[in-house]
This record gives C-alpha cells, structure tokens and sequence, in this order.
C-alpha cells in the first residue's frame, strides 16, 4: 500500500480548526452534501463554474491546463462537499493495522512558508501543525504496518502527484516488488 500525504483518524483532534473546513455545524454538513449532490445531478453546478481556457489543439496542453480542468469538473466540486470525512475517520479508527503488509507513506518536504514579515496567530499555528503533520501524524501512519515506513519527498508539498509524480511511481515499484517478493523483507 502506497498512502500519499494521507489523512489520518486523528487529524481532527490534531488540526488547528481553521485548517479543518467546517465552519458549519456538523448536523449541518450532510445536508450540504447532498445539496452538492443534487445541484451536479441537476447540471446547476456546471451553470455556476467557469470553464478554464484551453488551447484548441490538444496537443499544446500542458499538464497544468488538465489537471486544473479535471478539478474544475462539476463532479469533482460536488465531491468536495464531502460530509462523509467524520465516518471516515472512525472507519480508519476501527480498521487497525495492516500487520506486515507492505506499506510506505509519503509526505510532502516543502511546507508553506508565511509570506508575511509579521506572521499571524494562523501563521503560527499552520507552521507548529505543518511539523507535527511531518513528524507525528504521517509517522503513525507508517507504523500501521511492521514493514511500513515513510519517505519524506523533500521537492513537493502536498500535492505530490503533481509536483513528484516520480516518488510516487518509484514508491508504488517498491511496494508491487515487496509483494512479489515476500520473502525478502528489509
């Protein structure tokens, strides 16, 4: 298993609560959600979002152009209206270990830096979680397994599909060679 600058069940309890994204009340974000739902059903999203100007030839995108129009996809906004994210912790919660499965977890090395001279209290706080995330959080994540480990991929932030697709394929080649493998364990 390859996890990606990954969530984890405790990020909740962990993250400053500007960082979480709910300023609604709980009981409040499933309706939400299946507002989002029902507008992209509808087609009301796509009447509500701009399309990204791309070149006509398909050939002169660049990488950038696609990924920001498949997240400008009405599906993938409605997806965002996500109000399943407490569920989901308490799922992981519950799941346990992976006992000896191969495991490596991947996490981003460049954190944000405040571009401010005078950083603000949310500055502070982003920072103090930025090093928890990176030396707590995703570490406990690698731990989940006997043969997980993490690997900290110093030339991306948190969108290392993007910005180091290469981590990614070498990692997924390390864990499909481990399950080959099983035999020759670190």
């Amino acid at each position: 298993m390859v996890l990606v600058d990954a969530a984890h069940e405790d990020e909740p309890k962990r993250a400053p609560a500007f960082m979480l994204g709910r300023t609604l009340p709980r009981s409040l974000w499933r309706p939400l959600h299946l507002v989002g739902q029902a507008a992209w059903r509808a087609g009301v999203i796509p009447l509500l979002t701009s399309r990204p100007s791309l070149p006509d030839d398909s050939a002169m995108l660049t990488r950038e152009q696609i990924l920001d129009a498949l997240r400008r996809q009405p599906k993938a906004i409605a997806t965002g209206m996500n109000a399943t994210a407490p569920e989901s912790y308490d799922q992981a919660h519950a799941a346990g270990g992976l006992g000896d499965r191969p495991l490596m977890v991947l996490t981003r090395g460049k954190v944000a830096s405040s571009p401010n001279a005078r950083p603000t209290e949310m500055d502070r706080q982003f920072a103090a979680y930025e090093q928890v995330w990176m030396h707590e959080i995703q570490p406990q994540l690698a731990r989940l397994s006997s043969r997980g480990r993490q690997v900290i991929v110093t030339t991306s932030g948190h969108r290392i599909p993007d910005e180091a697709p290469g981590a990614v394929l070498e990692a997924v080649r390390e864990i499909v060679n481990a399950v080959r493998r099983p035999d020759d364990r670190d």
